[in-house]
């Protein structure tokens, strides 16, 4: 282990857990009475959809948003760092996991087009362009994460079967 491999599995570790602290820092600050929410509501917007129009992708985006706040609230990515750190999955494995993780959200979004109350079909150029604007703090610090832990981890070099060195 190199002498930065504890920087960088500390680093992966704070940066998988931030998502968990943030989605779990506004309710308990909100219980313990330290944050209060006052102000009014400018204005409301409601769209119906008609009753007919069904999207072929909206289980998929339902799957991948519950999949996304269940392993931020349980705090998965940390888990997922954990596994890397003593052995029990591999560091290439654990990176994609964070990614897949990461990915999740900005997949699952609804995103709108200039008319509030119109959805963009998914895998268009417009949705592209919303979906490359989706990414935030959340998966950047999970990104971020799943490159420590590949940077953390030594590289081994592929022995050639009949060779020598």
């Amino acid at each position: 282990m190199s002498r930065s491999a504890p920087l960088a599995w500390t680093a992966a570790l704070a940066a998988a857990a931030y998502p968990t602290w943030e989605c779990w820092r506004i309710p308990l600050e909100v219980f313990s009475g330290k944050l209060h929410y006052g102000g009014h509501v400018e204005g409301f917007v409601a769209c119906r959809e008609p009753p007919h129009s069904f999207s072929p992708s909206a289980p998929l985006r339902d799957a991948l948003a519950t999949l996304a706040e269940v392993a931020t609230t349980w705090a998965v990515p940390v888990l997922v760092v954990l596994a890397a750190l003593v052995g029990r999955t591999s560091a290439s494995r654990a990176a994609w996991a964070l990614v897949v993780i990461a990915a999740a959200r900005p997949l699952s979004a609804d995103y709108r087009d200039d008319d509030i109350c119109s959805r963009l079909p998914m895998f268009t150029a417009d949705w592209f362009e919303s979906f490359s604007g989706g990414w935030g703090l959340y998966e950047s610090c999970l990104l971020g994460a799943a490159l420590l832990v590949l940077s953390a981890q030594p590289f081994r070099r592929a022995v050639v079967q009949g060779r020598r060195r």
